[in-house]
C-alpha cells in the first residue's frame, strides 16, 4: 500500500518551471553547429569569427523565443512592465552611461596592468573586441533608454553606482552595486577565455571532421565528437557571458558572496590551472585509454562510447542554460536536460570523465607513480565537490532554487536509487 501511495505521490509532484526550456537550447546549438558548418571553408574567417558568428546565430535564435514567445520581460524576475512606467530622463540614461563607461575602465585598466593579458594567447579576444566594442556603444544609449521608461524600480544599480561616483551620493542599499559589479568582474573574466577557447576549438573541430570523414568508425570518430562537445560547451558558455541583459531576464540575481566560492571556481581555469596542475596536482601519466586498450578493440569501443556519452552530458548541460550560463553568479533556475536528474550534471560528468580519459591507475611507472596520480585526481574531484558546495549555498539564497532542490531530493537520479535498493 505505501509503494502504490508513493508512486503516486510522485506522478503529482510536477518539476519546477526552469528559467529556459531544454527544447530551446537544443535548437539553439542546432542553429549554431550549422553555422559552423556553413563556413567551414571560408578561407577569409578565421576561427575565432567563424565562432563569434555562430555564437551571435545562437543568440538571435533563442533571444527570438524568449522576447516574443515566453516574453521573459514580463517576469516578476526581470523589473520590467510592457508599458512605460514613467517619462524618459536623459539625465538618468547619462548617469547610467557614465556608470556603465566607468565599469569599462576599470576592466581595461586591470587588462592593462596584469601582465596574464599582454600574451598573444588572448588576440582572438582582442581582435573581437575591437569588431563589436563599437555595435556596443552604438546600443547602449537606446538600450538604457528604453530601460529607463520601462524598468519598474527607478533606481538601479547602474544609477546608484553613478550618483555615487560622480555626485558622492552613498546608496542606502549597497548590494545591487555589489553584484553588478561582481557580475561584470565573473564577465571581464570568464569571457576573454570562452573566446580564446573557442576559437581554438573551432579550427580543430574543422580538423578533427575531415579526418573523421575519411577515416569512419575509427578513434578519429571520437576526437571528432570530443571536438564537437567542448566546442558546444562554449559556444553556450561565450553566449551566456555576453547575453547578461535584464530584457531577457537573463541578468545577474545574485554573486557567489564568498571567498571559497571564488576561490574554487577560479582556480579551475588558466591562469591558475596550469600553475596548480603543473606543480601540485598533476594526475595525468604516460598512458591514457586509448594506448592502455589497444590490445582489447571491443572494450576500447566500449569505453570510447562511455566517455562520449559523459562528454555529452557535459556539453548539453551547458545547452540547458539557454542564455543564463555563467560561473559564480545566479541567473535563473535551470530544471530541465540534465538537470531533472541531478543538481549537478555537469561536475558530475566532468570528473567522471577525467578518469575514464587518463586512467590514472595504470602506470608503466610502476604503482607508486599510479597512487600519486590517483591522489591528484582525488584533489580536483574535491575542488570540484567545493564549488558544487558553494555554489548550491549561494543558490539556497533563491525561493526557487530551494523548490528545484527538494525536488531533486525526491525524484533526482539517486534518490530513484536509494529506493530501488532500499
Amino acid at each position: 500500500m505505501n509503494s502504490t501511495f508513493d508512486t503516486v505521490a510522485r506522478v503529482h509532484d510536477p518539476r519546477p518551471r526552469s528559467a529556459t526550456p531544454f527544447s530551446i537550447g537544443l535548437l539553439g546549438i542546432a542553429v549554431g553547429l550549422l553555422t559552423l558548418w556553413l563556413l567551414r571553408d571560408s578561407s577569409s574567417l578565421d576561427g575565432a569569427t567563424r565562432s563569434t558568428v555562430a555564437c551571435l546565430a545562437i543568440i538571435a535564435t533563442i533571444a527570438a523565443y524568449e522576447l516574443f514567445v515566453a516574453r521573459v520581460y514580463l517576469r516578476p524576475s526581470a523589473g520590467l512592465a510592457s508599458r512605460a512606467v514613467r517619462p524618459l530622463s536623459i539625465v538618468r540614461v547619462e548617469l547610467r552611461l557614465a556608470a556603465l563607461a566607468s565599469v569599462y575602465a576599470g576592466i581595461g585598466a586591470l587588462y592593462w596592468l596584469l601582465p596574464e593579458y599582454h600574451g598573444a594567447f588572448y588576440n582572438p579576444f582582442w581582435s573581437l573586441l575591437g569588431t563589436l566594442a563599437p555595435y556596443a556603444l552604438i546600443a547602449a544609449p537606446f538600450y538604457f533608454a528604453w530601460m529607463d521608461r520601462h524598468q519598474r524600480e527607478t533606481d538601479d544599480a547602474y544609477l546608484l553606482w553613478a550618483r555615487y561616483l560622480f555626485r558622492g551620493g552613498r546608496p542606502a542599499n549597497w548590494r545591487p552595486v555589489r553584484e553588478m559589479l561582481a557580475g561584470w568582474m565573473v564577465k571581464a573574466f570568464f569571457l576573454p577565455l570562452m573566446i580564446v577557447y573557442l576559437s581554438t576549438n573551432a579550427d580543430h573541430l574543422n580538423a578533427s571532421l575531415t579526418t573523421a570523414l575519411n577515416a569512419p568508425f575509427s578513434l578519429a570518430t571520437f576526437r571528432f565528437v570530443y571536438d564537437l562537445s567542448f566546442a558546444m560547451d562554449l559556444m553556450f558558455g561565450t553566449v551566456g557571458y555576453i547575453c547578461t541583459l535584464r530584457i531577457l531576464d537573463s541578468h545577474v540575481r545574485s554573486a557567489e558572496p564568498t571567498t571559497l566560492g571564488w576561490l574554487v571556481a577560479l582556480i579551475c581555469y588558466q591562469p591558475f590551472w596550469s600553475l596548480i596542475s603543473n606543480q601540485y596536482i598533476h594526475y595525468e601519466g604516460s598512458v591514457f585509454w586509448d594506448n592502455w586498450l589497444i590490445s582489447m578493440p571491443v572494450v576500447r569501443i566500449v569505453w570510447g562510447a562511455v566517455i562520449v556519452a559523459l562528454l555529452l552530458c557535459y556539453a548539453l548541460a551547458t545547452i540547458s542554460f539557454g542564455l543564463r550560463f555563467s560561473n559564480l553568479t545566479n541567473r535563473g533556475i535551470i530544471t530541465s536536460g540534465p538537470y531533472r536528474f541531478t543538481k549537478h550534471p555537469a561536475y558530475i560528468a566532468k570528473n567522471l570523465s577525467y578518469w575514464m580519459v587518463t586512467v590514472p591507475f595504470i602506470e608503466p611507472l610502476g604503482w607508486r607513480a599510479a597512487v600519486t596520480h590517483c591522489a591528484a585526481l582525488l584533489a580536483v574531484n574535491m575542488l570540484y565537490f567545493l564549488r558544487a558546495k558553494t555554489e548550491e549555498k549561494h543558490l539556497m539564497n533563491d525561493p526557487e532554487y530551494r523548490e528545484y532542490a527538494e525536488w531533486i531530493a525526491r525524484n533526482g537520479v539517486f534518490a530513484r536509487l536509494v529506493r530501488v535498493f532500499d
